[in-house]
C-alpha cells in the first residue's frame, strides 16, 4: 500500500488534490470569518482571505511531503524564508523593470503620472497569494515529482509547457502568449528552484514579478488589466509590447527571461542539481 501511495503519479494526483481542496476550503472559511467580523474594507478582507489561502496551500504541501512522502519539508526550511523571499522579489522586480526599461528607451512605454499609493495594496496581496499557490503546485508538486520520476529535462519541458497552457484561459490569451509564458516563466522559475531546491525564492520571484508589473507599472498581468501606482501608456507593435495580453508576450520579455533562465540552469549544473532520466541512471 505504501508503495502505491508513494508512486510518483499517485503523489502528483494527491498533491494537486490536497492543494485545491485545502485552498478551496480556506477560501470559504475566510469569507465566513470576514463576514463574522463584519470587515468592510476590501483590502483588509482580501488580506485575511489571502492569509488563510497561503496557510492552506503550505499545509497541503506539508501533508504531502511529511505524511505521504515521509520526509522533512526541506523546500520550506524556515531559516531561509525571509532572505530568500526578499531575494526572489528583487529578482522578479528587477526582471520586469529591465523589460520596461528597454521598452521605455525604445519609445513604446510612457509614464503619464502617478496615482494613489493605496492602489498598491490589492495587487501586492494578489501577487503574494498567487506566488504561493502556483509555485507550490507547479514547482513544488509537479516539477519536483516528475523530475524525481523522469529526470530534470523531461520535467522542465513538461512543467514549462503546462504553465504556459494554463494561461490560455486568461483574458486576451493567445498561443503566442502561452508560448512566451512557458519560455520566460516556466523555464526560469524551474531553473531557480533547481539552484536552491527550496520554494522561497521562486515564490518571491513570482510575487515580485506580478506586483511590479501590475501594481507598480500598471501593466496587464498575464492578460488581466491592472491599475497600478504609475499611470502609463504602452503603444507600438504587438511583437514588442505584447498587445492586449501585456508585456509578458513581448519578445523583449522572452529574450531577457531566457537569458536569466540559462544563467540559473548553468548555476544548477555547477551545483550538480540535475537528475538523470531513469534509463540513464547507474544500475
Amino acid at each position: 500500500m505504501t508503495t502505491i501511495i508513494r508512486y510518483p503519479l499517485t503523489r502528483l494526483v494527491l498533491g494537486i488534490a490536497l492543494l485545491l481542496g485545502f485552498v478551496f476550503a480556506a477560501g470559504s472559511f475566510g469569507q465566513a470569518v470576514a463576514a463574522r467580523l463584519a470587515i468592510e474594507n476590501a483590502n483588509a478582507a482580501a488580506a485575511l482571505n489571502a492569509g488563510f489561502a497561503i496557510f492552506a496551500a503550505c499545509f497541503s504541501y506539508w501533508v504531502l511531503v511529511r505524511l505521504i512522502e515521509g520526509r522533512a519539508v526541506t523546500e520550506f526550511s524556515a531559516r531561509y524564508a525571509v532572505p530568500e523571499l526578499f531575494i526572489g522579489m528583487l529578482i522578479g522586480a528587477g526582471f520586469i523593470s529591465s523589460v520596461i526599461g528597454v521598452l521605455y528607451v525604445l519609445g513604446y512605454f510612457e509614464v503619464n503620472g502617478v496615482r494613489s499609493i493605496d492602489l498598491l495594496a490589492a495587487p501586492l496581496i494578489a501577487a503574494v497569494v498567487t506566488g504561493f499557490i502556483e509555485e507550490i503546485a507547479l514547482r513544488g508538486v509537479i516539477f519536483r515529482i516528475i523530475e524525481e520520476w523522469l529526470g530534470t529535462w523531461i520535467s522542465l519541458l513538461f512543467s514549462a509547457a503546462l504553465f504556459g497552457a494554463l494561461h490560455l484561459g486568461n483574458d486576451n490569451a493567445t498561443l503566442t502568449a502561452a508560448l512566451a509564458i512557458a519560455l520566460e516563466a516556466g523555464v526560469l522559475l524551474a531553473a531557480v528552484y533547481m539552484v536552491t531546491r527550496r520554494l522561497w525564492v521562486v515564490i518571491g520571484l513570482h510575487a515580485g514579478w506580478n506586483f511590479t508589473l501590475g501594481g507598480v507599472y500598471g501593466g496587464a498581468v498575464s492578460g488581466f488589466a491592472q491599475e497600478g501606482y504609475l499611470d502609463t501608456t504602452m503603444s507600438g507593435p504587438e511583437l514588442m509590447t505584447g498587445g492586449a495580453f501585456g508585456v509578458e508576450a513581448s519578445v523583449v520579455t522572452i529574450i531577457i527571461g531566457l537569458i536569466l533562465a540559462l544563467y540559473f540552469l548553468f548555476r544548477a549544473h555547477q551545483k550538480g542539481r540535475y537528475i538523470a532520466a531513469p534509463w540513464r541512471r547507474a544500475k
